[in-house]
This record gives C-alpha cells, structure tokens and sequence, in this order.
C-alpha cells in the first residue's frame, strides 16, 4: 500500500478540523512554525499543505499575518450540505430495512407463540409519561 506524502497528511488533518468545526471560519491556524513542530516536517512540507488548502478555497493566507479558514461559498456551503443529507438518506433507508427486519422477527415470534399454545406479550407503553412517572 502506498502511502500519502507528508503535506497531504498535514492537509487532510487541517481539513478534517475545518469539516468537524474545530477550525471555524475566520479562525487562524496554527502557524507554520506550530505545525512543523506538531508534525516534525520541513518548512516546505507545511507550505505546500496549506497552499493545497488554499487551492481548496478553505484557507487564505495574509503574509505575515497568518492563515484563516475562509467562509465557504454558497456553493461550497451548498455541496456540502448535499452530501449530509444524502448521508441521511442512505441512513433512514438502513433503518427502514432494520425495522422492516424486526417486523418480520416479530411475525416469526408471534408465530411461535401461536404454535406453543401460548399467547404473545405484548410490549410496554414507554411512550407514557404518566406510566414512568408512577414507576
């Protein structure tokens, strides 16, 4: 398995803070010196992850100042908020199919019970307060 170089791995760390909101917009990073330090990389190594980062339009650079998480734009934002929610698309579609599934377990249960000549239980309400309250 081949492995990333070095500034990749310096860049996807960066942007994996910047999507989990542990960098926010307008937020400075840590300086070059910081992240050379953190990630025991050369001068060049950390500059070319954070110009990859600005490429990206999630960094911007002020010489001499630093680099800050820019604001995305609408289109940036909107991309973004396509991929959360087919992400939860696909994960009400697996919790359909597992519901689906314990619906059947269910039949089968009920089946059984039938069978043996005895009768079903039937759940609690967990649903009412009122019954939780009396507990």
């Amino acid at each position: 398995m081949v492995s990333k170089p070095r500034y990749a791995l310096i860049a996807d760390d960066i942007r994996a803070r910047i999507s989990s909101g542990d960098y926010a917009p307008g937020d400075q990073l840590p300086t070059k010196a910081q992240l050379m330090e953190q990630w025991g990389a050369a001068l060049n190594t950390v500059a070319r992850a954070i110009t990859e980062l600005q490429n990206e339009g999630l960094v911007e650079t002020f010489h001499g100042v630093g680099s800050f998480v820019q604001t995305p734009s609408p289109a940036q934002a909107e991309e973004a908020e396509g991929d959360e929610v087919a992400q939860l698309r696909a994960r009400v579609e697996q919790l359909e199919g597992m519901c689906a599934r314990i619906e059947q377990l269910e039949a089968l249960m009920m089946e059984v019970f039938s069978n043996l000549g005895l009768a079903y239980p039937s759940a609690p309400n967990t649903t009412d307060a009122t019954s939780r309250e009396a507990m």
